[in-house]
């Protein structure tokens, strides 16, 4: 019978993560892993399209001409008022773009850095940010130019699979958006997403061959992907339990932080209320902008205790997880990674 080796890095996971965060008990360890975690991060990106129907005769109650002269004379004016608009604030506009896409590169890298640094202390079992830090700007560069490749590439192509659709329209083929040249679009984005997961996937797993074998980012990725040709089943049996264990850690980080916002969040409208009663004891309404301020303040404040305090009490899933991906690397592709293990003292014997 075949051994499995994802499914039996279960266990073992497991006891590795009581180890390092129950066997002591170390609230700052745990501090210094939701930072971590904070700037690792993740993201998302929704898609929405607007379809209208050219089905009716008439538009707002007017015949075709007067529609289409009244849909002309919008579309000339909103045109005309972007224009203006950018070319009186076009050095602002540029400025803030540059800033934002600067602050998007610069937290970018700083998770490709933190995925190194998550690796590095759950194996060792100690958690040292700024030396980590110092040790992995090299390979956090590496993987950060990687994945901005990938997202590029990615990103090309989903333009190029719109280019039918936006001729389409264009030329006023509104059917064809659905029947023809948006089917592209939808076939790119699902192939394109299951072929960055795969990818994602294998990256996973290079990154402690990096580490460990100090090699770079396409040379972990070759190795990795080289062993995977070799033991297909293994890697689909990963691929699957992951995606189960994803689903129950996933609902699990729901529920814990479910509770953690009730009853943080209960302490803090207290508070809250608290600070208000006392405004009005000493003549405040609420409209007042002291009160509207240290409110505002307030606010703001209860919010990023609330996120720090659901990451701080969900540390134990992410590390689960990282756990088990080091165990099956370790199993499955070789004994790499210098796991921490806990020393006991040796009994002397009686006199």
């Amino acid at each position: 019978m075949t051994d499995w080796i994802a499914w039996d890095a279960i266990e073992g996971a497991m006891t590795k993560t009581k180890q390092m965060l129950f066997e002591p008990f170390d609230l700052t360890k745990w501090v210094k892993l939701a930072i971590i975690l904070f700037f690792i991060g993740s993201g998302g990106s929704g898609i929405s399209n607007f379809n209208s129907n050219p089905s009716s005769g008439n538009f707002g109650g007017f015949d075709d001409a007067q529609s289409a002269a009244k849909l002309d004379a919008f579309v000339e004016e909103t045109v005309s008022g972007v224009s203006a608009f950018v070319h009186q604030y076009t050095t602002y506009i540029v400025l803030a773009v540059l800033a934002f896409l600067l602050v998007i590169v610069l937290f970018s890298y700083i998770s490709n850095v933190m995925q190194f640094v998550f690796v590095e202390s759950v194996v060792r079992n100690h958690v040292t940010i700024r030396a980590y830090i110092r040790n992995n700007l090299g390979n956090g560069l590496r993987l950060f130019i990687l994945n901005w490749t990938l997202g590029i590439a990615f990103l090309i192509a989903i333009i190029l699979s719109l280019l039918p659709a936006l001729s389409a329209v264009l030329d006023g083929e509104f059917s064809a958006i659905i029947f023809g040249s948006f089917l592209l679009f939808l076939v790119v984005l699902v192939l394109g997403t299951i072929i960055l997961a795969i990818i994602g996937s294998f990256i996973n797993l290079a990154i402690p061959v990096m580490l460990y074998e100090n090699v770079g980012i396409l040379k972990a990725l070759s190795k990795v992907i080289s062993t995977a040709v070799h033991s297909i089943p293994q890697v689909l049996v990963y691929w699957l339990i992951r995606g189960v264990l994803g689903v129950i850690i996933g609902i699990a980080a729901a529920i814990i932080g479910l509770i953690v916002v009730l009853i943080a969040g209960l302490v803090l409208l207290l508070i809250g209320i608290a600070v208000y009663m006392i405004f009005t004891l000493l003549g405040f309404g609420f409209a007042d902008l002291v009160v509207l301020t240290v409110l505002g303040l307030l606010f703001v404040a209860s919010i990023l205790v609330l996120i720090f305090l659901v990451l701080l009490a969900t540390v134990p899933l992410p590390v689960f997880m990282k756990y088990h991906t080091l165990l099956f690397l370790r199993n499955w592709y070789a004994d790499i990674v210098p796991f921490w293990e806990p020393v006991t003292e040796p009994v002397s014997e009686p006199a």
